[in-house]
């Protein structure tokens, strides 16, 4: 006869309760549709991947809020995901939601990405599927006289920022974070391909879509400036595709 040990049906209990519990959640979570009159995000501290550029899901003392983030956004955080990863509904960059979660302080931020992905598939009835396709795309390498880069020498770790009309400045920000920024002036998603590693100030400005401006391109600004440059490629891009979602989130 085959008897289970105690450990073994601990383990067997321990294993079937992780099942059934699923994924993560917040402890308690307040969705509504943002009153504020300013369409601008106050981007707070900890909020920005310093290597990647992309959205983190802010948390400070277990306590998350997002105030006036669009879905577009908020599903950019959930997923880990640059704008160009995503496929959605045009009303997802305009609508503007506040978010207010309780979670333990030590929860991760691998952790909180899935919390986010159960409150939004909640509350706004998120329904998601993944594509991956071969796109036209940019990659960033060094030109051929080489990078003319300047190594941070601060501790401060920003992504790259965009300064209006056409600027982007970095401060202890990697070649990942700006070639996160550079799709949206180059046209197609950009791909850092220059092997160079470590942080990096710098201060790009290129022209604008104005016939006025008669500044460099993006493309020669690059070369000009940082030593850099874009060569045409196609790439294997994973997409998220939004199947559906609703405007209104449910009550709290």
């Amino acid at each position: 006869m085959n008897y289970r040990t105690p450990a073994l049906l601990a383990i067997t209990l321990l294993s079937v309760t992780a099942l059934e519990a699923g994924p993560p959640t917040f402890d308690v979570a307040s969705v509504k549709i943002s009153k504020a009159e300013d369409s601008a995000i106050l981007m707070g501290n900890g909020m920005i991947d310093a290597a990647s550029g992309r959205i983190r899901v802010p948390s400070v003392g277990g306590t998350v809020n997002m105030t006036n983030w669009s879905l577009s956004m908020c599903v950019w955080a959930a997923w880990d995901l640059s704008p160009e990863q995503l496929s959605r509904p045009s009303w997802m960059n305009f609508d503007r939601y506040d978010i207010v979660a309780k979670t333990s302080p030590q929860a991760s931020q691998a952790d909180l990405r899935l919390m986010l992905q159960s409150l939004l598939a909640e509350r706004f009835k998120l329904a998601t599927h993944r594509e991956t396709k071969e796109l036209s795309s940019y990659a960033l390498v060094a030109a051929k006289n080489g990078p003319k880069l300047k190594a941070s020498t601060g501790d401060l770790l920003l992504p790259v920022v965009f300064a209006p009309p056409a600027r982007f400045i970095g401060q202890g920000s990697t070649m990942q974070a700006l070639a996160g920024v550079l799709g949206r002036p180059a046209g197609r998603p950009v791909v850092d391909q220059t092997g160079i590693a470590g942080t990096f100030d710098f201060s790009l400005t290129y022209t604008t879509d104005d016939p006025a401006d008669t500044g460099p391109s993006i493309f020669t600004a690059l070369q000009e400036q940082l030593g850099l440059k874009l060569e045409p490629q196609k790439s294997q891009i994973e997409f998220l595709v939004v199947d559906h979602a609703e405007r209104v989130p449910t009550e709290n």
